[in-house]
This record gives C-alpha cells, structure tokens and sequence, in this order.
C-alpha cells in the first residue's frame, strides 16, 4: 500500500478546509436567503475589515501644498501629506473639457468614469443643465450595498459637488434643492457639513422619519457615540465659515464665558457661508469634524468607506485670498494626521488627492529665507526697469482689486493676479495623489483621476483592478 506523505495531517487538513468551505457557502445562502448586505471579502481566509479613506482638498494643486509648507515651516518645513509614502500625478480633465470643474472631477474619482463640466455621477452623455446620460453609481453607494458603513465629511455645502457625487445623480450641480432628496436618500451612515437652507422643514421631517439624526452645531456632534445612528451635520446655512473665521468665533466665545460664566455673543456671521445663526462660534472645524467621524467608524463592527473633503480651500482659492487658502490647506492636512496616527496601515488604505487646481497659484522670485513668502522681492541683478513684486501671485482672479468681500485675513489676504476676472478660473494642470496603508503601493506614475475609484474598489475587494 502506497504511504502518502503527511498522512492524517493531509487528511485532516482536507476535512478541514471541507468543513470550511461548507460553513461558508451556507454563510452566503443565508445571507442570499436574508438579504442581509454582504461584506466584501478577501482571499480564501473570509472577511477582512478593509476599510478606505479618500481625502479631496478642492482646488488644491501642488503650489497650494508647497505654499502651505513653507509659509507654516519654512522651506524645510514638512506638512504630514508629505510624509505619506506613495504619490502619483492625476489627469484632471473632463469629458468634454481639458479644465475640470469640480461635478466632473469628483464624478470621474467616485465613479470611475469621466463625465461633463457641471454633470453628478451620469455617463458622458449627458449635457449640463439640458439631458440625463447614465446613471453612475458611486464607490460609496457601492460600499453601502456592501454592508460596509459610509462617512461623507465637507466644509461646503452638503449638496455641494464634491459630496454630492457619492450620492447623486444629476444633470445639474446647482440644483441643490433637489440634490438635498437625494442626501436623504442615500441611507449614509454620517453626512457633516453645512447647507441648512437646502433642507426644509418638511425636508427634515422626512429625514427624521427615516432615521436621521440632525446635529447643527459642534457640541450637539460632540454629544453622539453610537455608531449605530445616522447623523448629518448641517452646521451653517450655506458653507461652513472658513478657518480663521472659526478659530475667531470660538476665542469669543471662551472671552465671553471667561468674562461673564456663559458663552459670548457676537454680532453677525460669516458672509461666505456661515449667516444666519452664528456658525462661527458653533461649528466644527474640519479637523474636529474628520476626528469624529474617524472614531465613532472605528467603534463599529464593520469596515468602512470615508470622504473627506477641504472644500474651501478652492474657495479661497477663487477669492485669490492665499493667506485664507493657507489656513483652510492646513486645516486640510491636519485632518489627514489624524487619520494616519488613528487608522490601521495594515487594513485601511488612505488616499488625497485634489480634483483640480484653482487660480493659478505660483511663488516667485527668489527671497531671502527671513524675509517670507508674504513679502515683495526685488531682484538685484534684474533689469533696472524691473521693480519689486509680490512672492505669491495668481494667473486669474479678482486680485487685489476687485474684491467684493471682506477677506478673513484684511486687506494682506488677497494677492494679485494676472487676469483680472471676479472669480478665479480653474486650471487643467496635473495634481499629486498620495497614498498609505495597504495598498498603498498601487499609486504610482501618472494616472487619470478616474484610477482612484479602481484603487479604492480593488483594494475593498481584495482584488487589484486595472487603474
């Protein structure tokens, strides 16, 4: 008789792995059965709690990082987006353009396929505003039909484009009224940001009715641990106030309760989004509103997929307001250090990204390191013609002036700009993508923007996917 090697260890070894193909394919009739949402898999060894964390700062291109780590650390200074291990460059055009707004772009990285300028998650044959093309459905849309819990966190408007293309499909980015119906319809597990005024009273109705929990300031956020309820977050009228306005409202409101045992008050809000009820002393920052999210996901038993996006960077972008867009940049990576001190690299892939660059933002000349970015230079070996000139300029914009509103910084916020035009244009060049955690070895060389929905999918899977 032929001795096979192993002997009962090979055999028990098959009746093993028997046993455990049997106990799973009964798992999947009974959820097939239940309709219970199945859990994206990896491998032969079962469920792996992949989870994923895509961060969108809107607008900001490379000059915006490289301004921002020098006007915070100097030259040599370091922000933590640039400590993650792994970039690419990202192609940022449309479908039927090679300058992107913000619907294309966050479309192309939540669905991955291009679409038209001003177009939510439908297929390149729709027209703005006119006709529908293909529905689109979203990594996160998918992730929630996969069981795993879904988290969008934005400074902008809620409806606004970059969150709106995980959830909705629409022919039009500015119908926000009807974009709002789709936010509660999304069944998301938290969505944080602002944009009350899309949400009527009958609306919130509605929401509460199918589980929603409303939250309007940073303390009512700060009061929910169960990971097990639906929040959103409508922390301002329209946009969130822009970081130095917040920081702003909350050291009145700490001299308030300081100077008379309850919280201050202060007149007026933020004219670029946060009217109405004050949001400058009740909001969270981005920073604060991504450590909640990142930790009641964490409290739950499932793997997860978050969005976080750095919307007003772009704004302040568009306003040419570069000490602004340099507070909202910062704000942007101090998120991103909380999720990578926080997450699991051996089962959380994170990735940031821009959808676009806003402006044109440059850093010229050649200063001395003690004299700043924030400073004229004038070149000593130049044409005798030639007189000093701003260190940080804009290619487009209302520069200095043509502005319409009081910038957070003062009269030194804005910068002057090359093409005088009320609102910055977008530009079509290249942004970085950067990655860590698992997977992160995928990112690599230059990719369009739609290679993000494929990494993120293909490393929820378990399975690479063609980028």
């Amino acid at each position: 008789m032929a001795v096979i090697p192993g002997g009962r260890r090979s055999l028990s070894r098959g009746l093993a792995a028997l046993a455990f193909t049997a106990v799973g394919a009964v798992a999947v009739v009974c959820a097939a059965r239940t309709g219970a949402p199945a859990i994206p898999l990896s491998g032969r060894a079962g469920p792996t709690p992949r989870s994923a964390v895509l961060f969108i700062g809107d607008g900001m291109g490379q000059a915006y990082v490289t301004v921002t780590r020098v006007a915070r650390g100097g030259s040599g200074g370091r922000l933590r987006m640039d400590t993650l291990p792994y970039t690419a460059l990202c192609r940022t055009h449309s479908s039927d353009s090679p300058v992107t707004d913000s619907a294309a772009a966050a479309s192309a990285m939540a669905c991955g396929q291009k679409t038209a300028n001003g177009v939510l998650c439908e297929d390149a044959t729709a027209i703005y505003a006119k006709r529908d093309g293909r529905k689109l459905e979203s990594i996160a849309v998918w992730a929630k039909k996969n069981g795993m819990h879904v988290g969008l966190v934005t400074t902008t408007t809620v409806t606004h484009a970059t969150p709106a293309a995980f959830y909705a499909n629409h022919r039009d980015r500015e119908a926000e009224d009807e974009i709002a119906k789709q936010t509660i319809a999304s069944g998301f597990d938290l969505i944080l940001g602002g944009g009350r005024t899309f949400f009527a009273e009958d609306l919130r109705a509605e929401a509460r009715r199918q589980g929603w929990e409303i939250v309007e300031t940073a303390d009512e956020l700060r009061a929910i641990d169960d990971p097990g309820r639906h929040v959103l977050g409508l922390f301002a009228e329209r946009h969130l106030p822009y970081q130095p306005e917040i920081e702003a409202g909350h050291k009145q409101t700490e001299a308030g309760k300081t100077a008379e045992g309850m919280p201050g008050t202060a007149a007026g809000g933020s004219a670029r989004g946060g009217e109405g009820r004050d949001a400058t002393r009740t909001a969270p920052t981005l920073p604060e509103m991504t450590r909640w999210a990142v930790d009641i996901l964490k409290k739950s038993d499932r793997p997860f997929f978050l969005m976080v996006e750095g919307g007003r960077i772009d704004h302040a972008g568009h306003a040419n307001w570069a000490r602004t867009l340099v507070d909202e940049t910062a704000s942007f990576d101090e998120a991103i250090g909380y999720a990578i001190d926080t997450l699991d690299p051996k089962t959380t892939l994170v990735l940031v990204t821009a959808d676009h660059e806003t402006g044109g933002l440059a850093m010229n000349g050649y200063p001395d390191e003690k004299d700043g970015i924030w400073s004229l230079y004038r070149d000593p070996f130049g044409s005798k013609g030639d007189g000093p000139y701003p260190v940080i300029t804009f290619s487009s914009g209302p520069g200095t002036t043509r502005q319409k509103h009081e910038p957070p910084h003062g009269p030194d916020d804005p910068r002057p700009s090359g093409i005088a035009l009320e609102s910055a244009a977008h530009t079509g060049v290249d942004v970085t993508l950067y990655a860590w955690g698992a997977g992160a070895e995928q990112v690599h060389g230059t990719l369009e923007n739609t290679a993000i929905y494929s990494l993120l999918r293909g490393y929820l899977e378990g399975r690479p996917l063609p980028r």
